[in-house]
């Protein structure tokens, strides 16, 4: 995990600010208790909170990042997204559906290279998830677990998820396992729960969109992914007048090439033709390929870098959806006391 620090002037540069407020919080201390002039990663939400540009949700929201193509930077923006918005101080928690597992290693500790096969094996298998909390073997602050942020937590893929999947055939309310016993008590400690979804439609993908406020598309600028494009729709479409889901959608461009003619093109089709499809695009970039092998966002690797502008330009897209997901004040208020007295027995007390 990051253990980076962060001068004003670079903690600013991150935030895209330039003039910093008089009631910034105190400089961190290092391990002999001396101030440092500058803040560590752990402290830098309480800096985000003051200078940012994401303004903390009014209500909780869940948001699934899907399509149905692989390879589109769907954990690479899952992660960005998760990062930047627990810098600002808004509670995160990343739910892991993709068997792959790509977010869950760049939000948790890196296996050591020099450990043995029995070793690995050991920390490995330790990892509890989704189908060890359904099975009755874990709860749910047994899989949650801390990152490097204080404000970010995730819920990390296991091998066992093909397991979970299946188990779902047999079960009343399939569809609503996920909402009813992870998303909605993960929604009473978090702002923020974003489920990062594998790009095969399965019970769990389902269960994600069922649960999700918010569905997030990255749509990749080539070829096969806008041949893609159709059908994925049709599909969506077809769910969400089945299962009466009232989710907002956005289309996000991704791995747009400048340079070349065609990628260009497929960008502007997206945009003309696509009224739910973000402005801004994720161009293929050096530094979101090496933020990720980081496992950092692309404004703390390289916050003065064109990359970094347009990610946050488009994070500020991605928030007036979520934003427009969030339901009325009258709505939350009735929601708020309906759960406040229901049944306490899962509340996350442990984080």
């Amino acid at each position: 995990m990051s253990n980076s620090l962060f001068t004003l002037k670079k903690a600013l540069s991150v935030f895209g600010a330039e003039d910093a407020p008089a009631n910034l919080p105190p400089f961190s201390k290092g391990a002999d208790n001396r101030t440092l002039k500058s803040w560590t990663t752990h402290d830098l939400p309480l800096v985000g909170e003051k200078v940012g540009f994401l303004p903390k949700l009014n209500s909780p929201i869940a948001a699934a990042v899907f399509v149905t193509k692989g390879g589109v930077l769907k954990s690479s923006l899952t992660l960005n997204i998760a990062r930047m918005a627990a810098l600002h101080g808004i509670r995160t928690c990343v739910v892991g559906l993709d068997m792959q597992g790509d977010v869950s290693t760049s939000l948790g500790e890196a296996l050591d290279e020099e450990s043995s096969l029995e070793e690995a094996l050991v920390q490995v298998n330790a990892v509890k998830g989704l189908a060890q909390l359904y099975t009755g073997e874990a709860t749910l602050d047994d899989v949650l677990k801390p990152t490097d942020l204080p404000t970010l937590f995730y819920i990390p893929e296991t091998p066992e998820l093909v397991a979970l999947d299946q188990s779902l055939i047999n079960r009343n309310r399939r569809e609503y396992w996920l909402k009813e016993h992870v998303i909605s008590h993960l929604k009473r400690e978090f702002d923020l729960v974003l489920l990062d979804c594998s790009p095969n439609w399965n019970r769990l993908i389902t269960n994600a969109l069922v649960a999700c406020d918010v569905l997030i598309s990255p749509l990749e600028c080539k070829i096969n992914n806008f041949r893609n494009l159709t059908t994925f729709r049709a599909l969506i479409k077809e769910f969400s007048v089945e299962m009466q889901a009232s989710f907002k959608h956005l289309f996000v461009p991704t791995r747009l090439s400048p340079a070349r003619k065609l990628s260009q093109e497929i960008r502007e089709w997206y945009q003309t033709n696509l009224p739910n499809c973000s402005a801004t695009a994720v161009r293929e970039s050096i530094q979101g390929e090496e933020s990720i092998a980081l496992r950092l966002s692309i404004p703390e690797y390289a916050p003065n870098s064109s990359a970094a502008d347009e990610l946050r330009t488009l994070l500020k897209e991605v928030w007036a959806t979520f934003k427009a997901a969030q339901p009325s004040r009258s709505t939350s208020t009735r929601i708020s006391s309906q759960i406040s007295g229901a049944d306490e027995c899962h509340s996350v007390s442990a984080i």
